[in-house]
């Protein structure tokens, strides 16, 4: 007889639903970062220095720990494009996704760049930038966060449906092994 410690147990997660649940953390901790950024979070549409560390709490998951959902997404992405992808602009197709992805981290990082510059004296460097320098920050989250969930959508929209569509039931199994060792 074997030992319930030493049975192997077996998940069998979804990998479409397991990428629409991080879709939905994805999208909270960006409705978090509006509220930071909400009018009474902040003044004359400006962060207040005050919700800088806040923001950059916040955006920290958006410069590292997104890319375990990323690398899960790639998963799915490779596998779509084994079974579909017969011509480049197939592939280009699906590559357009993972470049996305490597974008919107670029642009997280940016930001977060911007949210730790600091003058000698306290002062925010991005205060004394032309056009108002907070306010082109506050316009620079906005639009990440615009294309976070332009990006959801089109996943979503596109990608899972497809997947919901064309992979079967061994290859939902094979990949979703592969996404929990990420």
């Amino acid at each position: 007889m074997v030992s319930q410690g030493s049975r192997r147990i077996r998940l069998a997660v979804d990998p479409v639903a397991l990428l629409e649940r991080e879709h939905r953390m994805i999208l909270d901790r960006l409705a978090m970062v509006e509220t930071t950024m909400s009018p009474r979070s902040v003044g004359n549409g400006t962060v207040k220095r005050s919700n800088r560390d806040t923001l950059r709490e916040l955006l920290e998951f958006f410069t590292g720990s997104v890319d375990v959902h990323f690398k899960r997404e790639e998963m799915l992405v490779s596998e779509l494009r084994r079974i579909l992808g017969r011509t480049q602009a197939e592939q280009d197709q699906f590559q357009s996704f993972l470049d996305e992805h490597r974008a919107l981290k670029a642009d997280a990082t940016k930001v977060m760049k911007q949210l730790a510059q600091k003058r000698p004296h306290g002062q925010d460097a991005t205060a004394t930038k032309a056009f108002g320098g907070l306010r082109t920050l506050t316009g620079e989250l906005h639009a990440l966060i615009r294309r976070y969930r332009e990006q959801i959508a089109c996943e979503e929209r596109l990608l899972f449906a497809l997947a919901e569509m064309r992979l079967t039931a061994e290859q939902r199994r094979r990949i979703s092994r592969q996404m929990l060792q990420v």
